[in-house]
């Protein structure tokens, strides 16, 4: 795991989420969270956030069973990484198809994606249990973007990062007895990989949708009928 991950990063206050990403107050966005694990690894999941301004924090909601809260839990800090559409389905699903790089933070010290476009750090403030979520309030300490030229938006990626998002909630839902839960999580994700590749095309996009697809099938084949 390599240091910053570069040098052609622009760095503002964290107070500029809102100016320099162009994000609005309590949109629900999809990025990348980076945590350390016990054995100090780093730990990437694709995750829903929120950005909220009175006062400044950043609200997340991982399954109480991932990987992610257990690491939140003990460490007390990570980072939102805001990334391409294939690195969130990559950290989703752990697919092998897309390289993730890792570096470490300047700030506190968060495991950051170094492929991402902006990275936030943050502390956690508040972490609150229920009997599936770990309702997560954080401080957001540093940001740092890249200047990228903008991409075309891709209803297929898009498709495919709804699909991805949803099977990785499939296995901490039946390992908490949620079987009809997970059922349904399934039958979502299928409808939505076959919308993706019927406008995937080919490349690097094309794998990832036949890998997720795989990833459906085996999941599919572990539920009991």
């Amino acid at each position: 795991m390599g240091g910053t991950c570069g040098f052609d990063w622009v760095v503002a206050h964290p107070s500029g989420l809102f100016e320099a990403l162009g994000l609005e107050e309590g949109v629900h966005y999809e990025v990348v969270v980076t945590t350390f694990s016990e054995d100090g690894s780093p730990h990437a999941a694709a995750m829903g956030c929120r950005v909220v301004s009175q006062p400044l924090a950043v609200l997340l909601k991982p399954h109480i069973e991932s990987q992610t809260a257990r690491n939140l839990l003990k460490t007390g800090r990570g980072a939102v990484n805001v990334a391409a559409p294939e690195y969130i389905v990559e950290a989703a699903l752990d697919l092998g198809v897309v390289s993730m790089s890792f570096g470490v933070g300047e700030v506190v010290g968060a495991p950051i994606l170094c492929e991402a476009l902006a990275v936030s750090e943050f502390l956690v403030d508040e972490a609150v249990r229920d009997d599936v979520w770990l309702r997560v309030r954080c401080s957001p300490v540093s940001l740092r973007y890249r200047q990228a030229p903008a991409r075309p938006y891709s209803r297929s990626a898009a498709l495919l990062v709804e699909a991805a998002v949803r099977l990785s909630r499939v296995e901490p839902f039946l390992s908490i007895n949620r079987r009809e839960e997970a059922l349904r999580l399934l039958s979502e994700a299928r409808a939505l990989v076959e919308d993706s590749a019927r406008l995937a095309g080919g490349g690097r996009l094309g794998l990832l949708v036949s890998a997720v697809r795989e990833r459906l099938y085996s999941l599919e084949r572990r539920i009991p009928p």
